[in-house]
């Protein structure tokens, strides 16, 4: 049996709406009544309003996530191990995905402040005898 290609809005609420729990768009074109994951890349390079629509969702998806690591951590019936696999899993998903809010924010400058951008800038015109 064939899988559906066509972009009805019962699919595509039902992709928005899985993708902003947190379901890898991999996961929901896996489903046999879902279109295949090269349609929906398709939909996504073709329809500027859908790709938009899918990237909030996403985005969406990963503050779900994020809340899921909460609801992990305090599951008493998991082994720590597991939780621990689970919860780093999410973490480093949701920080590349959502980079922008759950990413590792990175320091650029240097202990001996070596590295900081100067404070202040010269500009000297080319013709400027003062410059040496």
């Amino acid at each position: 049996m064939a899988r559906p290609t066509l972009k009805t809005p019962e699919i595509i609420d039902e992709i928005l709406d899985r993708l902003s729990s947190g379901e890898p768009m991999a996961r929901i074109c896996a489903d046999e009544h879902m279109p295949s994951f090269r349609s929906v890349w398709r939909w996504e390079d073709e329809d500027d309003a859908f790709r938009q629509l899918s990237a909030r969702a996403r985005e969406h998806g990963t503050h779900f996530m994020a809340d899921d690591c909460i609801r992990i951590a305090d599951d008493d019936r998991l082994d720590p191990s597991d939780k621990r696999v689970r919860i780093d899993t999410r973490i480093r998903l949701i920080g590349k995905w959502n980079a922008k809010r759950y990413g590792d924010k990175v320091d650029h400058t240097s202990s001996d402040g070596s590295m900081s951008p100067p404070t202040t800038i010269r500009i000297v015109a080319a013709d400027d005898p003062s410059d040496g």
